[in-house]
């Protein structure tokens, strides 16, 4: 089961729309690898204090354990649970920051995983 929330008014981002979606399908396929069988995916899209806009992308998985949230970003890293590359979140990492945004992590063991990012006005 998947979601998307968007807000009725987003303003306008000066973006690559190629690498954006590559930021969104590779949170995506991350999310859905994550979420059990019968579990859910989430995208709400919504403006931000920090950045016009946050887009951030959750799943009810298993979550990421401690010691690895501070190297989720990391070139090749892959927690024992991982069957990726390792590189998917290190890329979404890199084309959001050449854009001039953020990209962060949020989870605990056995409570899914949210990642956000965040992108600044045109």
């Amino acid at each position: 089961v998947g979601q998307l929330y968007m807000e009725a008014y987003l303003p306008r981002v000066d973006i690559d729309p190629v690498r954006i979606r590559e930021v969104v399908s590779n949170l995506l396929t991350n999310a859905l690898r994550y979420a059990p069988d019968e579990g859910s995916v989430a995208i709400d899209a919504r403006l931000d204090t920090a950045a016009p806009i946050a887009v951030a992308v959750s799943d009810d998985g298993p979550g990421i354990a401690a010691a690895d949230l501070p190297h989720v970003f990391d070139r090749f890293y892959k927690g024992r649970a991982s069957s990726g590359s390792g590189l998917g979140l290190a890329i979404a990492h890199n084309l959001v920051t050449a854009h001039g945004g953020t990209i962060s992590v949020r989870s605990a063991p056995g409570q899914g995983a949210t990642i956000t990012f965040t992108l600044p006005g045109a």
